[in-house]
């Protein structure tokens, strides 16, 4: 797997220049944006990038299998499979702010093996290997915090889908109210749990993602020791699911956060 995990990183960095590179076409009006649906935009940066992705990883590895946000799946039955989403954020991108990223998962018979997210803003490169830690830009990151580390102000990033009912995301928020802690929204799965991997919040709830806006983060936060309490079985059927993660220091809130979902659908 290492030639992959190489090339994975590779590819991110790759990938976020060309969507640099786009989004000054974007601001000069040479390309266009689409809804998808409420709250979905795509714009032609993100199928442009996305077949970058692909047609690097078929011609190093033509038989593995990809899914990803915007094209067609790839060898769909093969037991290696790249799960990508060129440009997570894609709202954030199209507004020029900051918060959105390149997200590349490898999935083996079921187990994510490599995780990797470059944020192009801040050229900041999050990477894991399954049982080999984690890491930004080459550096390892912090293992997760226990109660003795916890912050005096703890925050946990949330996200909203419109696929579920709006209530789910305001029962996280009267629960994080309740218990003192305070939340922000980044609007990218993908960078919220890079942030939650790099100690800047402490955990993250969505009611429902997609494996391509998480499995690489989720591998990322599971490296660290980061509580992974919904999702962690998203790459063995690669369908949606809620995704809640936490530091272990949020235990019950995750819990809680849990319940709250459950209660809910």
């Amino acid at each position: 797997m290492q030639e992959r995990y190489t090339l994975a990183m590779s590819m991110a960095r790759d990938a976020g220049a060309m969507a640099l590179e786009r989004l000054q076409d974007l601001k000069n009006g040479s390309i266009s944006v689409e809804a998808k649906g409420p709250l979905d935009f795509v714009t032609r940066a993100d199928r442009e990038v996305e077949a970058f992705i692909r047609e690097q990883i078929l011609a190093h590895f033509p038989d593995d299998g990809i899914v990803g946000e915007e094209l067609a799946s790839a060898h769909p039955t093969s037991e290696i499979k790249w799960v990508i989403d060129p440009i997570d954020g894609t709202a954030n991108y199209i507004r020029d702010l900051d918060s959105w990223g390149v997200s590349i998962a490898c999935v083996v018979d079921g187990v994510c093996e490599i995780g990797v997210i470059y944020g192009p803003a801040k050229d900041k490169l999050f990477h894991a290997r399954k049982g080999a830690g984690a890491f930004l830009n080459g550096e390892p990151l912090p293992v997760a915090r226990d109660l003795a580390q916890a912050p005096a102000n703890p925050i946990i990033a949330l996200g909203h889908s419109r696929r579920i009912p709006l209530s789910i995301y305001l029962d996280a928020i009267r629960c994080l109210d309740d218990r003192k802690i305070d939340h922000r929204r980044a609007g990218s799965a993908a960078i919220a749990l890079t942030q939650v991997a790099e100690g800047k919040v402490d955990g993250y709830f969505e009611g429902d993602l997609n494996p391509w806006d998480c499995l690489a983060g989720l591998l990322i936060n599971a490296e660290l020791g980061i509580i992974i309490r919904q999702g962690g079985t998203m790459s063995v059927d690669l369908q949606n699911s809620p995704v809640l993660v936490g530091h272990p220091f949020l235990q019950d809130t995750l819990d809680a956060l849990a319940f709250l979902k459950n209660e809910a659908v």
